[in-house]
């Protein structure tokens, strides 16, 4: 007998943590010692806590329960399983054709400063970055979600 195969697909967890540096090594060590299937992290300062997105890569029974796990961690403030990631990179491109290859491909693009500020799901984003001439590029992966960006 064959066994079945849960279909897997990438759940991300949103996180808010308080304690710093050793809040932040106490998450990596849980997701080590669980082993839990990490596909992407991204951490950054959010006001006076850290902000991280996780990115499982399981079934989203199983993202749930790692999400149960992680909120009882002691320096966890908040943590959400959240819906659909973005992906955020800037870019410096010659290329004069960025704004409307952006629009085609559904990446949502600005210019500031000089810079590019390109957002849009893990997926088209690499489609479209790897269509263009790109002289500089800064990717900050997976780290807001649409909507009101949560807490």
């Amino acid at each position: 007998m064959t066994p079945k195969t849960q279909a897997t697909a990438l759940n991300p967890i949103e996180l808010r943590l308080t304690g710093g540096m050793l809040a932040l090594n106490r998450l990596i060590m849980t997701f080590q010692n669980k082993r839990m299937p990490v596909a992407g992290f991204t951490a950054g300062r959010d006001g006076g806590a850290l902000r991280a997105t996780l990115v499982l890569d399981c079934p989203s029974e199983t993202a749930r329960r790692y999400a149960a796990l992680l909120s009882s961690l002691e320096d966890v403030e908040e943590v959400e399983l959240a819906g659909e990631t973005i992906e955020v990179a800037l870019l410096k491109t010659g290329e004069a054709g960025w704004r409307e290859s952006a629009a085609g491909a559904g990446v949502s693009a600005h210019e500031e400063g000089g810079t590019v500020v390109a957002s849009g799901a893990p997926e088209k984003m690499e489609a479209w970055l790897g269509s263009l001439e790109v002289d500089d590029i800064v990717r900050l992966g997976p780290v807001a979600r649409p909507g009101d960006g949560g807490g």
